[in-house]
């Protein structure tokens, strides 16, 4: 059982919080991934010339556009650059070409979580080979967050309110009043709010800085601080209050081979990336290392949300999110449900325009610092999960600062000089596969740790972990429910299945929560 208190969580993986609690911890979450929801369909809008489940890996994990897609956008940016004559009616031919690309591309996801190959793979995939993705990751966005940080001095103060809550005001309790119906009397309770409510107070406090900015005309007409810009009104009047999306709204899927095989490399990046958080986020809930048939469950569930991502016109497939995982590990909240009720804040929004035409009128400078926090901490993680490394031995110091510094030396030659085969099809795939880093990054780090001799299983990470034994029953968040499991069992051969557990597994887990209630009986009796 876990015990460590210096990793002690307010809720676990199975609690559920009051009400009140899950819709502001699940309003946080949504928030802090919000900065990722808007930028990609603002680029995919100019590239195109235009004018909750309980299922998969049964963690905390909130899935949603990814910026691994983007080089291959990029790629697809360049094949049909937008020009001064180009013919901005055409968009929803292009978009059409990058959904049947895309779903093309995307159905490895869930042919590899249905035939158990990932669960296979993902046992030789260790933290040498994650981190090094990971930074890279954050390297990339540097420009993204440059850009929006320079917008406005707005984003250094929301950088430093969430430096403020996070470091500086993380133990502090702050008391709350409130309203007992039973007892009928009012009652204090002692809350961290600035530790498990950063990314809410310090957004909100950033937005109510501009709308003084606005109200008192300090900041100029049309500033990037202010909350009455014309495009952000105009688009919240615009919008109706309810739209609902459907797929192939924008026509019948088309294909492009460069554009698949570009697509293709992106969803391989965001598989390794996606093992490494599943890690990262089992590390952080107190959990054991997830076991393949959850992995391989959650890339059935991840490619089918990227597929339908695909045919409704979104542009990227899904990915899940590192900063909602990160802002786990500040809040020390990792309740399923509350990051379930962030994606149904989501869904709901996304039916219901108008609220999310709303929260799109966030001053884009408040966004710049919200993704300048939130990539830190991803790299923080990331650093992290170096520590069940032995970096004693030369050889996985050597491995992880040569894959990051590749990583990056790599794409940006490609990216100046291009890539010579004399055949363009040839050209455009490997020019766009060796200008991904967390690609490149990640393939040589993967590669090299494999094929090095030097070290063992636990020196490279892959074992000493917390594992699914040490965790209480009652708090195994990859565990069926008990009904689950004696339907399961009722059909043995359902347990062959590589996304099912086997039944070993299942009826151990069963004895654990039989043993556990005779326990509690006794307890009770003494």
């Amino acid at each position: 059982m876990v015990t460590d208190t210096g990793n002690f969580l307010h809720f676990h993986v199975n609690d559920i919080p009051h009400l009140s609690a899950i819709l502001l911890f699940g309003l946080q979450q949504m928030l802090v991934c919000f900065s990722a929801l808007l930028v990609t369909p603002y680029l995919l809008s100019n590239m195109l010339c235009a004018g909750a489940e309980t299922i998969a890996i049964r963690l905390a994990i909130l899935h949603g556009p990814s910026f691994a897609f983007l080089p291959a956008l990029h790629t697809f940016e360049e094949m049909y650059p937008c020009t001064q004559d180009t013919d901005t009616s055409l968009w929803k031919e292009k978009m059409q070409l990058i959904s049947g690309s895309l779903f093309l591309a995307v159905l490895i996801m869930p042919i590899m979580g249905v035939t158990g190959l990932v669960g296979k793979i993902s046992k030789h995939i260790g933290p040498i080979t994650i981190v090094p993705m990971l930074v890279l990751l954050c390297i990339g966005t540097v420009p993204d967050i440059e850009e929006k940080i320079s917008l406005h001095w707005i984003s250094i103060i929301e950088i430093l309110l969430l430096i403020i809550f996070v470091v500086l005001l993380e133990d502090v309790e702050v008391s709350i009043p409130g309203y007992s119906f039973s007892k009928k009397q009012f009652f204090t309770t002692k809350m961290r709010i600035f530790s498990q409510f950063p990314y809410l107070l310090g957004i909100c406090l950033a937005w109510f800085l501009c709308w003084l900015l606005t109200v008192t005309n300090i900041e100029p007409t049309g500033g990037p601080a202010r909350t009455d810009r014309n495009e952000s009104t105009f688009v919240f009047h615009s919008t109706p209050w309810i739209q609902v999306q459907y797929p192939m709204q924008f026509g019948f899927p088309q294909f492009s081979f460069p554009l698949v095989i570009a697509f293709t490399a992106s969803t391989v990046a965001v598989m390794i990336e996606s093992v490494g958080n599943y890690g990262i986020c089992a590390q952080i809930s107190q959990q054991g290392s997830p076991p393949s048939s959850s992995i391989n469950r959650a890339f059935v569930v991840e490619g089918v949300g990227s597929m339908l991502a695909a045919l409704m016109g979104c542009g990227t497939g899904v990915t899940t999110y590192s900063e909602n995982i990160a802002i786990m590990q500040v809040t020390k909240v990792t309740s399923r449900i509350t990051m379930q009720c962030a994606g149904l804040l989501l869904i709901l929004i996304g039916v219901f325009s108008k609220a999310a035409a709303f929260l799109a009128m966030i001053p884009e400078a408040i966004i710049g610092g919200v993704l300048a926090a939130g990539m830190s901490m991803i790299c923080g993680v990331a650093f992290a999960n170096l520590q069940t490394v032995d970096l004693r031995l030369s050889r996985n110091l050597t491995i992880v600062g040569l894959s990051i510094v590749l990583g990056c030396t790599i794409p940006v030659h490609f990216e100046k000089h291009g890539f010579h085969t004399g055949h363009k099809t040839m050209d455009d795939v490997l020019g766009t596969l060796l200008k991904m880093r967390m690609l490149v990054g990640g393939l040589i780090a993967f590669c090299l740790d494999v094929m090095a001799r030097g070290a063992t299983r636990k020196q490279r990470g892959l074992e000493g972990r917390l594992e699914r034994e040490d965790v209480a029953v009652e708090r195994d968040g990859f565990a069926f429910s008990s009904w689950a499991n004696q339907t399961i069992l009722k059909i043995p051969s359902i347990t062959r299945l590589p996304v099912v557990p086997s039944e070993k597994k299942i009826r151990r887990v069963e004895e654990m929560r039989a043993k556990r209630v005779k326990e509690n009986v006794l307890e009770d009796k003494f």
